[in-house]
């Protein structure tokens, strides 16, 4: 009885595209190795009929961080054995008994997700790079990484994604283009539309827009030239283009953000335990007695408040310049590591031609 109920509530929403309030609207069921870019053989595709959401176990997810039965360090991959038991690495990123495997990403929507396992270790990658061009440590703002990495998990794991997300072209929504950032042409992707809570989106920017990369960069210099950067121009060489759109509808994607000038909410155990892996690892979020605020660098808001505040601060009338205690050559060497990875994807794209 309950198979054939559940049969009539999956035609429902392959009709209506909803399935009371949840449903996924793609998937990838592929590994892309290394997380390559312009790799066509492997991307995420629609699916042809909206699909319950479920759990993060199962083949491929890591429900377990170290204590498999060791020897030695070699016996625990990324991690060393202590006392006859693996210790993994902590960064966020490293999991499984055994210290081989990639630790769930999203935690937040563990007990149901759209995301595949496949589409976790492509979430692992991106956050690094996240992490390194927008976190604290580079000069930028930890709640910006951490927002960031929200709005990813989002997209991908959200157990309400057909309400946001739909194909942009019939199905399978395929199209081809060309790569902006590697220059390859043709490159597959699936287009999607998706809808976003303007509040959400003005929140993400306003944490963002002083961090060294935005400020510096004129096509990130707007909400939707940010956003639109990395749903499209950074997007492609992983498969997918996303049409943003954006309004007040209850239905669009819409999540709660960590304000530049105080996160303190990231002390509350629930908080905590919903962030993104990753940005447990940031650094001002990681250690409990960090004042959890942004450089004035890469938060004006900042500026008027004693460096051990937690406490909310208010605008000043002239906020100071956005160089100031700008790390010139921290900065300089995550550009050049900007620089050095474009070469690389380059490189990797002429070859495939």
């Amino acid at each position: 009885m309950m198979q054939r109920i559940w049969m009539i509530v999956s035609l429902v929403a392959g009709w209506t595209g909803l399935a009371s309030g949840q449903g996924c609207a793609m998937t990838q069921d592929c590994l892309n190795p290394n997380n390559t870019p312009d790799f066509n053989d492997c991307i995420p595709k629609a699916l042809e009929k909206i699909a319950p959401p479920q759990p993060m176990n199962g083949t491929g997810w890591a429900n377990v961080t170290g204590g498999g039965a060791c020897a030695a360090d070699t016996d625990c991959h990324k991690g060393k054995c202590v006392k006859g038991a693996c210790v993994c690495n902590n960064d966020g990123v490293t999991a499984g008994a055994h210290c081989d495997d990639v630790m769930i990403q999203c935690p937040e929507y563990k007990e149901s997700a759209c995301c595949s396992w496949q589409q976790n270790r492509a979430l692992a990658s991106n956050f690094q790079l996240i992490s390194s061009f927008f976190g604290s440590d580079s000069g930028g703002c930890d709640a910006c990484a951490a927002n960031v990495m929200r709005l990813w998990c989002g997209l991908v794991c959200s157990p309400n994604q057909a309400d946001f997300m739909q194909m942009h072209l019939p199905y399978p929504s395929i199209n081809y283009r060309m790569d902006p950032m590697t220059g390859v042409d043709h490159v597959k992707v699936l287009e999607m539309n998706v809808n976003l809570s303007t509040p959400f989106t003005c929140g993400l920017f306003d944490s963002c827009k002083n961090t060294p990369l935005v400020s510096l960069t004129d096509a990130l210099k707007s909400s939707v030239g940010f956003l639109n950067y990395q749903a499209q121009t950074g997007s492609i060489g992983h498969g997918q283009f996303i049409h943003l759109h954006f309004g007040r509808n209850d239905s669009f994607f819409n999540h709660s953000m960590l304000q530049c000038d105080n996160y303190s909410i990231v002390t509350d155990p629930r908080e905590w335990t919903a962030l993104p892996a990753q940005a447990k690892m940031l650094s001002s979020i990681a250690n409990p007695l960090s004042p959890k605020q942004c450089p004035c660098a890469a938060c004006r808001k900042t500026c008027n408040a004693p460096s051990n505040s937690s406490t909310h601060v208010t605008l000043v009338d002239k906020p100071i310049s956005v160089w100031s205690g700008f790390d010139a050559p921290l900065v300089g060497i995550v550009y050049a590591g900007i620089a050095v990875f474009t070469a690389i994807i380059y490189s990797v794209a002429q070859r495939k031609r």
